[in-house]
């Protein structure tokens, strides 16, 4: 047993916070070790850095992590009136995110993270198998991703939602609703 498993205080709880706590504890143990200290990091402070990161991330200009063939145009450095920051994205990738957050999200999460039965989409991946897989489905180690080859609310836009997914992977278009350009 993780040592970071021997220094919480043992109390009686409630089932569904016992469930949370066995969900969480390895994500406290993982960060134990990161830091090599033996210390726990603090949420707020490791968030805020992830934050900031995916920010610096997203204003640089778009260049695929494979070095091949990018297939979107993202400006993430765009503030509105009230001084908020937003994405501009090229047609296709915003379709993408469209058609995503109309059929993909309900499994691999909000904005791609992954969920408890589906793999976060934010690796990138060749076009080739991305389509394959979106085709004619996927049968993992954690869940079954029906194929979509008949359905032409996806199949019709397949390349905008690879390029979405390709935003996203890269780190360049940041988590929330894209606004396209003109």
């Amino acid at each position: 047993m993780p040592r970071c498993f021997g220094q919480l205080p043992v109390r009686r709880i409630s089932r569904p916070i016992a469930w949370l706590l066995v969900a969480c504890l390895p994500l406290a143990c993982a960060a134990e070790k990161a830091t090599g200290t033996g210390q726990r990091t603090d949420p707020s402070t490791s968030a805020a850095g992830a934050s900031e990161a995916a920010g610096s991330a997203a204003s640089r200009t778009a260049e695929s992590s494979n070095g091949a063939e990018k297939f979107y145009e993202v400006d993430c450095d765009q503030v509105d009136e009230n001084g908020d920051r937003f994405c501009l994205t090229d047609k296709g990738t915003y379709v993408g995110w469209r058609t995503f957050h109309a059929t993909c999200h309900a499994c691999h999460g909000q904005n791609a993270v992954g969920s408890s039965f589906a793999p976060s989409l934010l690796k990138p991946i060749d076009k080739e198998r991305f389509v394959d897989v979106v085709m004619n489905g996927y049968s993992g180690q954690v869940g079954v991703m029906p194929a979509w080859g008949q359905n032409p609310n996806v199949k019709d836009f397949v390349d905008e939602l690879y390029a979405y997914q390709q935003a996203r992977a890269d780190g360049v278009l940041r988590p929330g609703r894209p606004k396209r350009k003109d």
